[in-house]
Formats: C-alpha cells, structure tokens, sequence
C-alpha cells in the first residue's frame, strides 16, 4: 500500500447505508456468536422503516454454531485509480487497459472503479499491483485514496458444510 496516503478510519458509529441490499441479516438474540457476527450487527442497526429483509432463520443454529456466521472483518478498501497510467509508456498503455478492463468484469465497471465509484478490495488492490509489475514498473499503484470499512460475505462465498 502507498505508504504516503492516509486510511481514513472505520466510522465508529454504524451505518446501516453501508450495508450491500443483497446481505442477509441475522436478529437471532439467543446465538452465542451474536457480538462478533456481522450479520447480527447489521440487523441491530437496521433503520425503523425497514419492514422487510432477508434473514437468518433462528433454526440455523445447531450446537452453538452457525453455518451464515459472518465474522466482522474490517479491511481497507482502495477508492478510484484515475493516475494509474500517468507513468506509463505509450507502448504499454492499451494493452494494461486492456488487461484491467477484462480483469474489472468490463468497460461500464472500470471506469466505475476508476472513479471511485466502486471500492476496490484488498484482493484486488494486490492484483492490480502485480498486474503493473509485470509490465516491469516498480513504483507504487497511485490508488486515489483509502478506507476501513466492514467487509460483507454474499451467500454464494459461505462453505455449504458447516
């Protein structure tokens, strides 16, 4: 990471505006794993007007475990990379674009990316860093800025065995 720019820190009071439509919250008050679970914290902090939400139901927990615990897991997400190309050389420059494009899943998502529209996750970030690397650049990715937020886990990521 770009040592010369500032995390802006997690927010300490939690925003439910953060949390992805597809998350799947858990209200579960007798699951022992409830203060470490994200799911958990999110329902908590669901606004009054929500009157409809995908959940956990509480039949899930077996044995004090839960097979749709998801771990509060706070990383630093990269926003926009708008200089990326501003030390690349002519020659390189529309065969990377045109590796990042495929990599971002597209045109419409690359530039949403670019902006700062769509955070970047730390897996990404590495990616990226690797990605210019192998072209035989070795300064720093100048991602535009950084932050700490809550990392949510669709369904599709959670091991089926639990």
């Amino acid at each position: 990471m770009d040592s010369n720019k500032d995390i802006k820190p997690l927010k300490r009071q939690f925003d439910f505006a953060d949390v992805p439509s597809w998350y799947v919250l858990c209200t579960n008050n007798q699951c022992p794993m409830q203060t470490s679970c994200l799911r958990f914290l999110a329902a908590q902090n669901a606004p009054d007007n929500l009157e409809l939400a995908r959940c956990v139901m509480p039949k899930t927990l077996k044995g004090g475990q839960c097979r749709w615990y998801d771990k509060r897991n706070v990383v630093v997400w990269a926003a926009g990379f708008s200089h990326l190309f501003d030390c690349v050389m002519k020659k390189d420059f529309t065969s990377m674009r045109k590796g990042l494009t495929s990599y971002l899943h597209g045109v419409k998502f690359y530039y949403e990316y670019k902006r700062g529209d769509r955070p970047l996750s730390p897996e990404q970030q590495q990616w990226i860093r690797k990605f210019v690397k192998s072209y035989g650049y070795e300064w720093e990715v100048p991602f535009d800025s950084f932050y700490e937020a809550y990392e949510y886990h669709h369904l599709a990521l959670l091991d089926e065995n639990p």
